[in-house]
């Protein structure tokens, strides 16, 4: 049985794979967080500590425990790793972290996938204003010294857009919501970017993938399925998925701008990430975007019509 640390792991993608690792029963599972929203999951440890307390929450887990993987849902800002790893070195086998696809510089090159090899943004460059990104770039190198000078593998993951149950950004349960209360959905007419997504079920098991896998030591991946998708698309699924159409309003990319409408993806340009390099290295399947994104529309829906 593999022996996981989870720093996070109680809201949307730590959640899912708190609980998915939980039923295989081939995992014991020990959850570090705030403690604001518990797991409560049978056999799945829990501790409160905050993770800026690093020293703290080592003498808080059994001191002479072991752990295959530490997965770290929720370093953002620089600084939040190297003591992470001071505090746990000779503890940990693996180290494996959540960055953003959002990290790589903009190609402006359009249908182009970016692949984990490609330019990331720059510090000072005129697109390097979202300091969320620019701390997980921070992390990504300090991660990869701070684990290199420990002896310590570790896995980098860089997610698109991420869907599916529990999702609390308010990206597809935006037009579920709009939908499942009879409100009036804007679709945008010329917006012209595509984008790509990963199921939150897809990163749970890329995670139990690479636990103590020698193939994913000292990699990046990108997490993405293949489809493109934008916004027509998007509106047409949804309306199969409600099984017939349903009240929209066409607006455009200024009147969005103007009105303040909170479409959650990219109205420009293309985000369009490659997965391929997961997919091949660790013989991974994605699930069909059309499949995971009905089961999630059905879970919200649910939920908002309740």
């Amino acid at each position: 049985m593999k022996r996981i640390l989870i720093i996070g792991g109680s809201a949307f993608v730590g959640r899912i794979f708190s609980i998915k690792a939980a039923r295989t029963g081939e995992y014991e599972l020990h959850v570090v967080n705030r403690g604001n929203l518990p797991l409560e999951l049978e056999g799945v440890r829990e501790y409160k500590c905050n993770r800026h307390s690093p020293r703290r929450m080592a003498q808080m887990l059994p001191q002479d425990m072991v752990f295959d993987a530490l997965v770290d849902f929720c370093a953002y800002d620089a600084g939040d790793i190297a003591p992470m790893v001071a505090a746990m070195r000779g503890r940990i086998k693996q180290y494996i972290f959540f960055s953003t696809s959002s990290v790589y510089a903009p190609n402006n090159t359009p249908m182009r996938y970016y692949k984990e090899d490609d330019p990331l943004i720059e510090q000072g460059s005129k697109s390097a204003v979202d300091t969320y990104v620019m701390g997980k770039i921070a992390l990504e190198k300090e991660l990869a010294e701070s684990a290199g000078n420990a002896g310590i593998p570790y896995t980098i993951f860089r997610p698109t857009f991420i869907y599916g149950p529990f999702n609390y950004a308010p990206r597809e349960s935006y037009f579920v919501e709009l939908i499942a209360r009879k409100h009036v959905v804007p679709v945008p007419v010329n917006a012209e970017a595509h984008f790509n997504f990963v199921y939150a079920l897809d990163v749970s098991r890329a995670i139990m993938e690479c636990v103590g896998n020698s193939v994913a030591y000292n990699e990046i991946f990108n997490l993405a399925g293949r489809e493109a998708v934008n916004y027509t698309g998007l509106i047409s699924d949804f309306e199969r998925y409600n099984g017939g159409a349903f009240e929209t309003r066409e607006v455009t990319v200024r009147q969005v701008e103007d009105e303040h409408i909170p479409l959650p993806f990219p109205l420009y340009d293309d985000l369009l990430c490659s997965g391929d390099k997961f997919a091949q290295m660790l013989d991974f399947h994605y699930t069909p975007f059309a499949e995971g994104m009905e089961n999630t529309f059905k879970v919200f829906y649910s939920l908002f019509v309740s």
